[in-house]
């Protein structure tokens, strides 16, 4: 099958794009054609309104800076650049943040990587979208009432997060992340921020300090931390119990929710690296499930 994602530049601090990035690995790996549309590139249909021109301005843009700095754009998994032709025929995914269909393709998939609407407001969606969802609680159950539809794709970088300290720690760091609008008063004055750190300077910090304080409720940092030796404390959004943010318990690992479940964080800390390994080859089921089921609804439209 063919595939064309959409999906922004390659970043290395963003969850959501590094997910996209790594499903058209993936999905290459596995024999499949998977090519990348990167954001801003405009297509030949947005290309009929005002809009679609300003987006090409800066497309044009992005690849004389890219182009002058000699850097690739491409992805660190080495994915090839989608042109127009290559959406004749594929199916097209797109994150939640999508408004429409851009790329006018006639098969188009929603993953939904948060809750329609929660990031930018974006809930245009087609009548016959295909919907696959990341996590059960990003899901939207009048739009996706299937619960096998759930594609889940892990970036571990385990050659990046590993514990590297066993000696004694005690300072904290946090990350606000998509919880910018929190009040920002549960760690110490003293505490790091890395929030924009790379991964390998994030890694030097989670095994440098004891705590991890995420004010973001849902974010791999949390796991990574955990996978240093640090102790991520997820601060509790008011009303929202513990069972509510992480309804399957597996899911809590590893984590804690506030400051009392901090030795659970600790005891638990083996299972979710094991429950990590497991994830991780998981995927490759998790992604023939979804391709079985991709044939199926678009049976008839691919010629």
């Amino acid at each position: 099958m063919k595939f064309v994602i959409w999906a922004p530049i390659y970043n290395d601090n963003s969850g959501g794009v590094i997910v996209l990035h790594k499903l058209a690995s993936m999905l290459r790996d596995m024999g499949h054609i998977a090519l990348i549309w990167p954001e801003p590139k405009p297509s030949r249909h947005e290309l009929k309104s005002l809009c679609g021109w300003v987006k090409l301005a800066k497309w044009i843009k992005f690849l004389i800076k890219n182009f002058l700095k000699k850097r690739r754009i491409n992805t660190r998994y080495d994915l090839q650049i989608a042109k127009e032709l290559d959406i004749v025929g594929a199916v097209v995914i797109y994150p939640e943040v999508v408004a429409g269909n851009p790329l006018n393709s006639r098969c188009v998939i929603r993953w939904l990587l948060n809750k329609p609407g929660v990031i930018n407001g974006v809930k245009e969606f087609g009548g016959e979208d295909l919907f696959f969802y990341y996590h059960k609680h990003f899901n939207d159950w009048e739009l996706n009432p299937h619960e096998d539809r759930h594609l889940n794709v892990l970036e571990l970088m385990t050659d990046v997060y590993q514990k590297t300290n066993d000696g004694d720690r005690k300072e904290q760091c946090y990350m606000v992340r998509k919880g910018r609008n929190r009040a920002l008063d549960y760690h110490d004055a003293s505490a790091r921020e890395v929030d924009g750190l790379t991964h390998a300077e994030l890694a030097k910090v989670f095994n440098e300090c004891k705590y991890f304080i995420c004010y973001d409720l849902y974010t791999m940092y949390c796991r990574y931390a955990s996978m240093c030796g640090c102790i991520p404390i997820v601060v509790p959004q008011e009303g929202l119990s513990r069972e509510e943010w992480r309804p399957e318990v597996e899911n809590r690992y590893g984590i804690a929710y506030g400051w009392e479940d901090s030795q659970w964080a600790i005891e638990t800390r083996s299972k979710l690296l094991e429950n990590l390994a497991e994830s991780e080859n998981q995927g490759v089921d998790s992604i023939n499930r979804f391709v079985d089921i991709v044939e199926r609804y678009f049976s008839g439209k691919f010629n």
